[in-house]
């Protein structure tokens, strides 16, 4: 996979720039002939199926992750005590996590359209079980299948991304799509909170219910099968040439190994591999509209495939540890959430369910900061130090963006945990506690798992679903824990409090090794892995 151009180690993840400071990009995947392929398809079919997904990821989003401002209510009809109620969240989360195991590989296997429309009609179902629940039993299972239906919002947004973009293009495109993520899991307690308020807990399941029922006309109207084998490789391009942005084959420098494509044959003509794609022209068919395709006949492997391939992925260090660096601030911002109720509803504050879910638009503030910020500043950083390496860039360079943000994910933790402790001015804790959070969870994640997508393009699919495995994992213990190591304490909610904190900076530690060398000796051992070649099999 890799090669030397001028004693420059060329490794997957180490790219060449040009003065101006842009890649030498090629159109990998390389898209075939057919105007149907997702890679063709025009701007417009593109952002339609993007913002399908987007919506569809923060309806479900917001079901699954916004009752902490109902818990007093939930609370007393249910008569259950703090744990009981932070669980009727951990147990949504933990399946919202390995339910990606099996919807995986069944959108492989049957498409994202097919799994999108089944999963956002169980949405519903769920929901709908949520709203007529008469026992805690029964809302904690509602809420377990809630969570292993809304887990397509974690799983095919990525793969829709993998599907229609090219691999110079899917950073921005995740980043969009954390946004929808986090906001639905930002705004939702916001609407729980007042819709609880005013008309009770039930009605927030109803318009949930309503929503889900929106979800499915949307995605039934608005999005496509994206999915879509290009064959058999048949011809191969020159590892001296790539496709430029308008289709046209250019040479481009022999140490560019990691961009060099397959081109393909579609089965409507030998020789069409020859011809230059129709990029940005193409269009859906009236077949990818059908509700079902036909199963796709490669299954079995499927089902091995996307089954060992998380397993085997979990074990490479960049990506265990932007799993880590995903956990630790999403958890962060769990934190906040289930206690939000119990500490804001107490004395000194005694905020009713509405006045805290406003608290969470602090969330929001912090997050759209954040992602107004993370971007900008972290290309920055790394284009900064390509010119001093003479325009030579490592996937590590856009490492030394974390420090500051990991600085105000430590204040985030420290100053919100002597907050809750000391019973601050509760603005002090919206600030320092939930403001800070917000910008730690769409920075600090943003920056990990992209530099971990740097070093193994083909793979973001399965990178995602490991980082999500390891967040949900974790969010899962925080349920049984928290409230119980907050009283038992003699330093109460600073001892939870500093628990995350090594959890959440431990691991972000490790950047310094990783930045200083570590990490591209990891890339050059992983350098011929089949994980660079995954893609291929879809």
């Amino acid at each position: 996979m890799a090669k030397t151009m001028e004693g420059i180690d060329l490794v997957p993840g180490t790219e060449v720039m040009t003065e101006t400071g842009r890649a030498k990009k090629a159109l990998i995947p390389h898209p075939s002939t057919d105007p149907r392929d997702p890679l063709n398809w025009s701007t417009m079919w593109k952002l339609m199926a993007m913002t399908s997904q987007w919506l569809f990821t923060w309806i479900s989003v917001t079901g699954a992750l916004s009752i902490a401002p109902m818990f007093p209510l939930l609370g007393q009809e249910f008569r259950l005590n703090n744990s009981q109620l932070s669980l009727l969240t951990g147990i949504t989360v933990i399946t919202l996590g390995f339910a990606n195991f099996f919807i995986v590989p069944l959108s492989n296997i049957f498409g994202r359209r097919a799994v999108s429309l089944v999963f956002s009609v169980f949405i519903m179902l769920t929901c709908i079980w949520e709203a007529l629940a008469t026992s805690h039993r029964s809302l904690l299972a509602a809420r377990a299948l809630n969570g292993l239906v809304c887990a397509t919002s974690e799983s095919i947004p990525v793969q829709m991304i993998a599907d229609v973009f090219f691999l110079h293009e899917r950073g921005l495109w995740t980043g969009v799509y954390f946004t929808g993520y986090f906001l639905g899991a930002f705004l939702g307690p916001v609407m729980s909170g007042a819709i609880g308020t005013h008309h009770g807990w039930r009605s927030f399941f109803w318009l949930e219910t309503g929503l889900a029922a929106f979800a499915i006309f949307l995605i039934a109207l608005t999005f496509p099968e994206t999915k879509y084998h290009r064959g058999t490789v048949g011809k191969s391009i020159s590892p001296s040439a790539s496709l430029s942005e308008t289709g046209v084959v250019t040479t481009v420098k022999e140490g560019e190994a990691e961009k060099t494509a397959h081109s393909t044959v579609p089965p409507d003509s030998e020789n069409s591999s020859l011809a230059p794609p129709p990029v940005g022209k193409g269009r859906p068919s009236f077949q990818q509209f059908m509700p079902f395709q036909k199963p796709d006949s490669r299954w079995k492997m499927f089902v091995i495939r996307d089954t060992w391939t998380p397993v085997k992925v979990f074990f490479n260090p960049i990506i265990f540890w932007a799993g880590l660096m995903l956990a630790g601030p999403a958890d962060l911002v769990l934190f906040f959430n289930i206690t939000e109720s119990v500490v804001l509803g107490a004395p000194p504050y005694l905020f009713n369910p509405e006045q805290v879910g406003y608290t969470n638009f602090a969330f929001v503030v912090g997050a759209l900061i954040g992602l107004a910020t993370a971007g900008p500043y972290s290309d920055w950083v790394a284009a900064r130090a390509t010119r001093k390496n003479n325009n030579i860039r490592e996937a590590e360079m856009r490492l030394p963006a974390l420090w500051f943000y990991m600085g105000i994910t430590m204040l985030a933790l420290i100053l919100g945990g002597c907050a809750y402790q000391y019973q601050w001015h509760w603005g002090l804790t919206i600030v320092f506690g939930y403001g800070f959070a917000g910008l730690s969870v769409t920075t600090v994640p943003t920056i990990a798992i992209a530099y971990a997508i740097d070093c193994y393009k083909p793979i973001s699919g399965e990178i995602m679903v490991v980082a999500t495995v390891c967040k949900n994992f974790i969010a899962f213990s925080y349920s049984y824990w928290v409230f119980d190591l907050a009283h038992q304490s003699k330093e109460g909610w600073i001892t939870p409090a500093m628990v995350i904190f090594a959890c959440t900076v431990g691991p972000a530690l490790f950047a310094f090794p990783l930045y200083y060398g570590v990490g591209k000796n990891i890339r050059r051992w992983t350098k011929n892995s089949d994980l660079h070649r995954m893609e291929d099999l879809i």
